[in-house]
């Protein structure tokens, strides 16, 4: 017959395991929520497929394998969740994070919709999706991060298990350190929410920066000529009419001579959500005019949209050259579309570029949506090159104007500032609005005011 410590051993661990199986189940749950917005997700993507974005058709079996990180990291920390707080409590926090959940799929099939929802752009609900999204993925790269360390770690902490114990290292110590461990990871885990809620205020807070760039061929004649350079507006979402205004008259404060685009006004979307974008535009005024190239964003139905900038008095500059006069000087201004490269392709900028003519001493503008062809170009085929694209990393934290730490320009990429190629310059504007990742983190948007220096004059 057992003992009774036997016995009282045996029940606590029957009782231990009853309760676990309890508390697994709003972990069930929350698993069993990611797989019906899975469901929806690819029933609605495929939806807009198949009645006129034939471009969701390819995206729509993607959805599971995109959507995986966050259902991962929403089920690992609703697990441990349950692990520390009452039963009634963890199912009531699965269940308030469902409806979060809900409230982000919604909000981002709302986004690709010709009309919006009033009620998921209300104060409060707006920036929801956002944030939990925002906050998901910085916790799936938390764990990835932690996981890779474990596994690096591996031998060393299998060889510790394989010691003998210490006699102070008693069972009742282990679990303490365990627990501690367990408790101090989901107090961690509230760290990319807050990071997140961080990106609210930064997103939209437009800065006018100014900037002076000395280029070698610049000439003394037009010395100090200013110029407002703007890029990846992605008109759309929260870039709603309220914050293009905005936009438009910081860019009239600044009093350029010149306004340039480096394209990504728009989002792949359809109907008419970019109507504010055109009535932002029409309301910006410099005395040599505004011009643009186009980025990756801006081909869905590239005939309407040339045509409504150029009503709201934007030109439009398509792998062509145009001769301007500022201030009784020549000036070349020049635009590139964005280039699709695909496996095995090969860059035709140098092509495009051979068409506008042989390189004069007149001084060279270019346009190019994309600074990672910078060094495709031809050598010394412009003073300076004008580009946007990468949102001046988007995440990271800005030390000061012209100095960033992000993920994007630790990968070796331009991401913001000034870049040299001999007599080249090129300048990467973080832009003013962004995509993909749902805001900025660390990294506010930007309005350039450039100001063009002859050496001479220095």
């Amino acid at each position: 017959m057992p003992c009774r410590g036997t016995q009282r051993t045996f029940a606590h661990t029957l009782m231990s395991t009853t309760e676990t199986v309890r508390a697994g189940s709003s972990t069930r749950w929350t698993l069993a929520g990611q797989v019906l917005l899975n469901v929806v997700l690819v029933s609605a993507v495929a939806w807009i497929g198949f009645t006129g974005n034939h471009r969701a058709r390819f995206f729509a079996p993607l959805v599971p394998l995109l959507f995986a990180p966050f259902s991962y990291a929403r089920v690992r920390l609703q697990r441990s969740v349950e692990r520390h707080v009452p039963r009634s409590s963890a199912v009531l926090i699965a269940a308030v994070a469902f409806l979060c959940d809900a409230t982000m799929v919604a909000q981002l099939l709302d986004a690709r919709q010709p009309f919006a929802v009033p009620l998921l752009e209300t104060l409060g609900v707006e920036w929801l999706g956002e944030v939990w999204y925002s906050a998901y993925a910085l916790l799936f790269v938390c764990y990835a991060m932690t996981g890779l360390l474990r596994a690096a770690t591996w031998p060393l902490r299998r060889r510790r298990a394989l010691r003998p114990a210490e006699p102070e290292e008693t069972d009742a110590i282990l679990m303490g350190r365990r627990e501690l461990l367990q408790r101090g990871g989901l107090l961690a885990a509230a760290l990319p929410f807050g990071v997140s809620l961080s990106g609210v205020s930064v997103s939209y807070d437009f800065r006018v920066e100014r900037r002076e760039i000395v280029l070698p061929r610049w000439p003394r004649a037009l010395d100090g000529l200013v110029i407002a350079h703007l890029s990846d507006i992605h008109v759309g979402g929260e870039m709603n009419r309220e914050r293009l205004r905005r936009v438009a008259e910081l860019t009239n404060a600044g009093h350029a001579d010149l306004v340039l685009h480096t394209g990504d006004f728009l989002t792949h979307r359809s109907g008419d959500f970019d109507a504010p974008l055109y009535e932002a535009l029409s309301r910006i005024h410099a005395p040599y005019g505004q011009w643009a190239s186009l980025g990756n964003h801006d081909f869905d139905d590239v005939s309407r949209f040339m045509e409504r900038l150029r009503d709201s008095g934007v030109g439009v500059l398509r792998d062509r050259k145009v001769d301007l006069s500022i201030q009784d000087q020549p000036v070349e201004l020049a635009g590139l579309d964005f280039q699709f490269h695909f496996p095995g392709g090969v860059s035709t900028y140098g092509n495009t570029i051979a068409t506008f003519g042989e390189r004069s001493a007149v001084p060279r503008i270019l346009l190019n949506h994309d600074p990672t062809s910078f060094h495709e170009l031809p050598a010394n085929c412009a003073d300076i090159v004008l580009s946007g694209h990468l949102h001046g990393g988007q995440i990271g934290v800005q030390l000061s104007q012209s100095h960033a730490i992000t993920v994007v320009g630790l990968a070796g990429l331009p991401d913001q500032g000034v870049f040299s190629r001999e007599q080249m310059k090129m300048y990467v504007t973080r832009g003013v609005g962004f995509y993909g990742y749902p805001m900025r983190i660390g990294i506010p948007p930007e309005i350039a005011l450039l100001v063009l220096r002859s050496p001479s004059s220095v």
